[in-house]
């Protein structure tokens, strides 16, 4: 078993990371990239270094890990790159656009990469929690009934990547939040407190 570590920031250590574990696996069946931090939106309004640090951490290093990984999927001809969004990145909110739009853009970059790999024999899944009981929200004030535990998320999907599911709401209902979110005209949305 291997550890490696690596600062997501650090794009020319990403890819002799992921150059190394091919070379030490042979192949990889799955890769799974979740990482990230939950913005503090006010400081983010204030400050755009931080701000813009906030985005690389939460979108660009996602995307960076994705088309690493993407590389070798693609020359091995099968598996599974899976990658934590949010539902934040379904529409932009006034109370964490930043984090948003960071989870907008992995987003999209997996349904590129979905469509993409899918010729090559490699499945794509993003998956997109919505409130989850973890260090990252203890902070914060959510409702219960809309919370998860990690559990209960690691066991969606499990089930997701098994049934090669492109797209995961976790827990289930959260689908249908963000429908209703994602189809509101935007002259209610925005009177809106989310």
């Amino acid at each position: 078993m291997h550890t490696l570590l690596w600062e997501g920031q650090d794009t020319a250590k990403l890819t002799e990371l992921v150059d190394f574990a091919w070379r030490s696996l042979g192949a990889v069946d799955l890769a799974l990239i979740a990482h990230g931090t939950l913005p503090d939106q006010e400081r983010a309004q204030n400050d755009i270094g931080y701000a813009l640090e906030q985005f690389r951490t939460n979108g660009e290093s996602a995307i960076a890990c994705m088309l690493a990984l993407a590389k070798h999927f693609e020359e091995q001809g099968h598996g599974v790159l899976a990658v934590i969004g949010s539902v934040a990145g379904d529409r932009g909110r006034g109370s964490n656009y930043v984090y948003g739009a960071a989870k907008a853009a992995v987003d999209t970059l997996a349904s590129g990469l979905r469509a993409q790999l899918f010729k090559k024999g490699v499945h794509v899944l993003t998956i997109k929690p919505g409130f989850v009981a973890t260090p990252m929200t203890a902070e914060l004030d959510l409702p219960p009934m809309l919370t998860a535990t990690p559990e209960r998320v690691a066991a969606d999907i499990e089930k997701a990547v098994n049934n090669r599911r492109d797209v995961l709401y976790t827990p289930w209902f959260w689908v249908w939040i963000m429908r209703i979110i994602r189809f509101l005209p935007a002259i209610i949305f925005k009177r809106l407190s989310l």
